[in-house]
């Protein structure tokens, strides 16, 4: 029944996705993200996909109905959470969570073909690949400057755009066939259990439900927390991850992101009423993962 339940939610989501004549999906590009890596693997080679400059304009595309769903990494093995992603999509009520991605990262550190690793003098990524790759910089390249860029794949691009043979990007090993760049060092991350969770965004109108997670937000004071993933456990759900993040209105309140798996969204919404007393939830979805 379960993989019956399971095949029925992917079925409407492809439906709802083939649907459209105009561009569906929209990403953090350019090019060789992974970020668009994550794409392709959820909705396929076929789909047309959108990358723009900046997590919160992909979710712009989305409520002006330009496209139908933006795919967010969410969080990180190593970094952790993406808070300033986390927080666009789960402070803006318009969006539901309606999928998942499980992404390994396996960094690598890219330069202009010919490039001795003894030249680098420049390193730029997305600060999560940066931060993935802290002990091997700091074995290997300690004396490096460390650029920010908007994604890996934009490091890369700017790194083949500028022709510079003091500079290197840190990104996936794909994206050097992209901007036509050398792989100096593969695996830069610390761990191989690096993984990425990305979420596919649409609006409530697209929503479809998917049976092996739950995601919602709580807003309200911390003492009230406890009580409330006391009665989440007591209906048969085993909670995954609970992050905080600041109200922005008064010390002491926040907004509590509770992913979840098992039990059912029927008793997700009981829940939420029985505690609306003190806490304002909101449920971002019932997904499936890839």
């Amino acid at each position: 029944m379960r993989r019956k339940l399971l095949t029925l939610s992917v079925l409407v989501l492809l439906l709802l996705v083939t649907s459209t004549t105009f561009a569906s999906v929209s990403y953090l590009g350019p090019a060789g993200t992974y970020t668009e890596e994550a794409t392709i693997l959820f909705f396929g080679e076929k789909e047309s996909i959108t990358p723009v400059k900046t997590v919160p304009e992909a979710l712009n595309l989305v409520k002006s109905g330009q496209c139908q769903y933006a795919v967010v990494p969410v969080e990180n093995t190593i970094g952790g959470p993406v808070y300033n992603y986390l927080d666009a999509v789960v402070n803006d009520a318009d969006l539901v969570v309606i999928g998942e991605i499980n992404l390994p990262i396996r960094q690598t550190l890219l330069a202009l073909p010919g490039t001795n690793l003894k030249e680098i003098k420049t390193i730029m990524s997305h600060p999560q690949g940066i931060a993935q790759s802290q002990d091997w910089l700091k074995a290997n390249l300690p004396a490096a400057k460390l650029i920010e860029a908007s994604s890996t794949a934009e490091a890369a691009k700017r790194v083949s755009e500028l022709g510079d043979t003091t500079m290197a990007a840190i990104a996936a090993s794909r994206t050097a066939q992209v901007y036509n760049l050398a792989i100096l060092a593969n695996d830069l991350q610390y761990t191989h259990d690096n993984v990425t969770r990305f979420w596919v965004v649409t609006l409530k109108q697209n929503q479809v439900q998917g049976n092996q997670r739950s995601a919602l937000v709580a807003l309200g004071p911390a003492q009230s927390l406890p009580s409330l993933l006391s009665d989440i456990h007591r209906k048969g759900f085993k909670i995954v991850s609970v992050h905080d993040r600041p109200a922005k209105t008064i010390l002491g309140k926040y907004l509590y992101v509770i992913e979840l798996t098992g039990g059912k969204t029927d008793e997700l919404l009981k829940i939420s009423k029985n505690h609306e007393k003190n806490l304002k939830i909101r449920i971002l979805g019932a997904f499936d993962t890839k």
